[in-house]
């Protein structure tokens, strides 16, 4: 069984290494296909019923990010890229899926009240071409 806490976003730290941003609370992967409306009546039967007929259009991969703020390093360069607006690579690894890697836009939210922990919200949002690696299973 795959929990939650496993869905893990890292990102490109060094040329080889991609490190874990500390997420604490929840994290989702969205992939939303938009749907291209292709149906054409018949020529034959203009008045016959028409049968919807789709093709795929524009592709979105988005993540979002939910919990207490932690201080790590891949957190701080995560903050750097939305502040700065640098698109920088990702992962996100969802357990019994596979791994997508792409680069990513990066916006943040902070909150926060006067006797609980920082909170950080986030959304990414992938440019280009997304590659994606499935699990292997046995």
């Amino acid at each position: 069984m795959a929990l939650g806490r496993e869905l893990v976003i890292k990102r490109l730290m060094t040329p080889d290494d991609f490190v874990s941003v500390c997420v604490t609370e929840s994290r989702s992967l969205e992939i939303n296909n938009e749907e291209i409306d292709i149906t054409k009546p018949s020529c034959a039967d203009p008045g016959s019923k028409l049968l919807l007929q789709l093709m795929y259009g524009i592709q979105r991969i988005n993540v979002q990010l939910d919990g207490a703020f932690v201080n790590n390093t891949a957190s701080k360069a995560m903050i750097g890229d939305a502040v700065n607006q640098v698109v920088t690579p990702y992962q996100v690894v969802v357990p019994g899926v596979g791994t997508f890697e792409a680069d990513f836009l990066i916006s943040l939210t902070f909150s926060g009240d006067k006797t609980n922990e920082l909170q950080c919200q986030g959304r990414m949002s992938a440019t280009g071409t997304v590659g994606f690696t499935p699990v292997v299973t046995p």
